[in-house]
Order: structure tokens, then sequence, then C-alpha cells
């Protein structure tokens, strides 16, 4: 398993056990610091793969596993909190996290040229009243400051193999005892020089968890020929638990070139929600249509595309419910796509009822066969379209005339959210709400296979959304993943 998912592993586990706990009343009334003026931050060294910083206020685990009746979950929930201090490295004897842990946390991966998987830093502050004995309960007693000890159990796994305890009550702990040294470095120079990752925290500060890296996990638009990874593009990722739900929310970041978080507001804001909507979506200009979308259409609609014309700079709707699809694209009357020529419907009858300005058109085929001297009729699935004020649609339903003006408002809406000056403009909604898979999510499958007889995460939905203009060097690209926790 690569340390990447470890990382990943690490801390979906401390978001998911340990975080997103409804402040207490009286913690209301505290004003809550912000991610920016976390003094943690000057323990975090730069050069980082990925960065994740958290500012959470309290755990959740006991609280909410109180209110749990089965005790087989509650004793599933506290297995996995134990596996996972375990593997770290990390014996808490008699004391509980929440009375030592104070609130701030990063986990950041370095390069190691000299293996194949990334060392990893892990910084938390603790209660002043707390020691390293604390944390790792050895025989022999250790209650040292500004010391770097080396962790060792016998016939144990022990992750982090070095801690350090700072005088300001921070735990600094590593795979490589010269990240802890550059810890130490980063903080003694943080006066001097700003945060790596000062500009990209704008407008994100009032978050509480922020994972910062510089490429996104299988991302469905980003092509490497098209826009080649730039050492100085951020990926910023915000987490939230609503509802037994996981959500993330991702931006492509740019401080140098002005693409921050408040651009991707005016994106979001010109977005009309899809949550009423149980169809999967996809929106984007034929130009642009590529193999990365395949896995999300079926054989009519990938033969469809193979034949339309593809010097064509059409928009494109695609609309996937069960086993309901319909395509939606605008006419182009200099170059009108026949859909009589298409190959699929080579053999089909075609029949067309004209309604006012629209014209309704069905495609049907029934044949008979023999096989083994019997006679048997075959019935070929309909298709239908519908041409009207300068768009048609093509489904494998026959559309009425409301749900015609309910598609034709979807599409010209996402339509004008594609400004003037843009040449590319895409988005890609999937729901699989039935789904037991991650499979826009892949490297959280790992983690699925560990606590699968304790936890079930399952893909809800899926939103990508990518623009650019000119003169615009970058993209925006936006991803939300929604993943259930069962």
């Amino acid at each position: 398993m690569k340390l990447r998912v470890v990382a990943i592993i690490l801390l979906l586990s401390l978001l998911l056990f340990f975080g997103f706990k409804k402040v207490s009343t009286n913690k209301k009334k505290e004003q809550s610091t912000n991610i920016e003026q976390l003094k943690i931050l000057k323990y975090a060294p730069e050069n980082n793969k990925l960065l994740f910083i958290s500012n959470l206020n309290s755990f959740n685990i006991v609280n909410n596993n109180e209110k749990d009746k089965n005790p087989t979950n509650k004793d599933n929930f506290f297995l996995i909190k134990d596996s996972i201090l375990d593997y770290l490295g990390i014996d808490l004897g008699n004391n509980k996290l929440e009375d030592i842990y104070n609130n701030e946390l990063t986990i950041s991966t370095f390069e190691n040229n000299k293996k194949l998987e990334d060392d990893i830093l892990i910084v938390f502050k603790i209660k002043p009243e707390k020691t390293i004995d604390d944390l790792l309960n050895l025989p022999n007693k250790i209650n040292k400051i500004d010391e770097i000890i080396s962790i060792n159990r016998e016939n144990k796994i022990n992750f982090l193999k070095y801690i350090y305890r700072t005088d300001d009550n921070y735990i600094i702990a590593s795979t490589d005892k010269k990240l802890i040294k550059n810890s130490i470095i980063s903080s003694k120079n943080f006066k001097k020089k700003k945060f790596q990752y000062e500009g990209e925290l704008v407008g994100l500060n009032n978050e509480k968890n922020i994972l910062f890296t510089n490429k996104f996990l299988e991302n469905k638009f980003f092509n490497k020929e098209i826009f080649p990874e730039n050492n100085e593009d951020k990926i910023a990722t915000i987490f939230d638990f609503k509802n037994k739900q996981l959500i993330l929310k991702s931006y492509l970041l740019n401080n140098k070139k002005n693409i921050d978080i408040l651009t991707y507001e005016k994106l979001m804001n010109k977005e009309n929600s899809n949550k009423d909507n149980p169809e999967n979506l996809i929106f984007c200009d034929m130009k642009n249509f590529d193999n990365h979308l395949n896995p999300l259409i079926n054989d009519f609609q990938l033969s469809f595309f193979e034949e339309f014309n593809q010097n064509n700079n059409q928009n494109i709707l695609i609309l996937n419910s069960n086993k309901d699809w319909l395509i939606t694209f605008e006419k182009n009357n200099e170059d009108q796509f026949d859909l009589s020529a298409l190959r699929k419907l080579k053999d089909f009858n075609k029949y067309t009822l004209k309604q006012n300005e629209d014209i309704y058109s069905i495609y049907s085929k029934n044949i008979l066969e023999e096989k083994d001297d019997v006679i048997k009729q075959l019935s070929f699935e309909n298709i239908y379209s519908i041409e009207s004020k300068g768009l048609q649609i093509i489904s494998n339903n026959l559309i009425d005339g409301k749900e015609f003006e309910k598609i034709s408002k979807k599409f010209f809406n996402l339509k004008s959210n594609k400004d003037k000056s843009a040449f590319l403009y895409s988005k890609v909604d999937i729901k699989d709400g039935n789904s037991n898979k991650i499979k826009y999510f892949s490297n959280l499958q790992d983690l699925n296979f560990l606590i699968k007889n304790i936890l079930k995460i399952s893909n809800e939905e899926s939103l990508e959304i990518i623009s650019q203009s000119i003169p615009e060097k970058n993209p925006i690209i936006y991803r939300e993943t929604i993943l259930n926790i069962l």
C-alpha cells in the first residue's frame, strides 16, 4: 500500500472519529481562531507534497457513541481508533485522547528519494499539563522537552519513528528524524518569511479542515496535454461532515494568477443546484468531449458521438437516470446532423409527427428471426427525437411538452454559465446513491477494505466543473465529492 494512501487513511480516520462535533453551548461563545492564525503553521516545512491543516474544536466519538444503543457499534468505533493509534506507535494507556489533544493538527508528506514511499510528518498541540509519556506509555518514563526521542517498541509496528515535544506544547512526530529538525528550523524562521500557502488561504480561513496538494486525484477533466501540471498550482480541499455524509470540495488555486476561492464563489453563484434532479448530468462542448467521459455513457451514446461531426463545437447535454437517457444539443443549420443516417439506426423505420413548431420522430424496429426451427419476434429499443427552437433532443423514451420545456431550460441555463469569452466550460454531476463502491474517489478503496466490517463508505455524488476564458492561462476547476458513511 502506498504511503500516500496511508496518509489519506490516517487523515480520513481522524476526521471521521475525532472531529465534526457540534460545539457545545459554552464553546459557541468562544471566538474560534482562524486557520491562518494558528501557531502550528510555523512547524510546517516547505516543499511538502501534501499538507492537511485542522482546527477542530473537539472530539465526537465518545459523544456520538453514547447515543448508539448497539454496543457492537461502539466497540467497532473504538477498535478503529485504537488500531490507528497502535499503527502510529501511540499508546495512551489509561489516558483519553480528547483529554490530551488541544485542537490543532497538521499532517504532511515529503518525497523520499531513497524509498518508494514518502515520509510523513504529524504535528499536533497537546494540553500544557500533558507530556510525551502520556502518548507513548513506555516502561521507562519520558518527560523531555526540546529533545528528539526515538520510538522503539519490541514486537510491535510503530509507523512513526521519532517524536519531539516543543516548549509551547506541540508534539512533532515523523518517520524521518530529519523532518523533525526541518520543522524546528521552520518555526524559528517563520517570522522572516510568509507561510507557504498564505495566498491560497484567502477565503478559506474560516474552514476547520483544509488539505493542500499539487494535483487532483483522478480528475475527469484534467488533461496533461492541454493543462500541464504546474508547480505553482495548488488544490485546496475542504472537509465537512453532515447527516452521515462526508463532503469534500476541491479547488484549483494559483495565487500568482489570482485564482482564489473568491473566483469560485462567482462561478458557483451562477450554477443552479441539481439536488432535486435524479439524473446524472454531463454538459460540455463536442470539441472537449474526450475518453475521460466514456465510462459514464452507454453504448448508443458512444456510437452517436462517433458519428457526430467532431469538427462541430456544439454544446452537448447528457442526462442519465436508471435506464433512461437523453442527449440534447443545438441544431446547426449550416451542417445539420441527420439522425436517420446514423449507422445504428440504418434499418429502423421512421415516423414523424409535427405539433406546432415541434417535430417529433420515432425510430423503431421489429423483425422476425428463425432459430432452431422456431420463429421469434425481436424488438429493438425505440429511439425518439424532438426538434424545436434551435434545439434537438434524442432519447430512448418519449418526452412530453412539459418535460421538453424543463430540459430546454436546463440546457440554456448551463449554456449561459459559459462566459462569452470562454473557450472551455464543462460540468459533470454523477449521482450514484445505490453504489457500494467508491467509483470516483478510488484512493479510498483501501480504506473501505480495511473497515468493511465496521463502516461502509459509498459514493453519493461526484460533481466537477471546469471553466476557462481568454486570456486566462489557467482553468478554473472545481470538484465536489459526497460520500455516505454508514
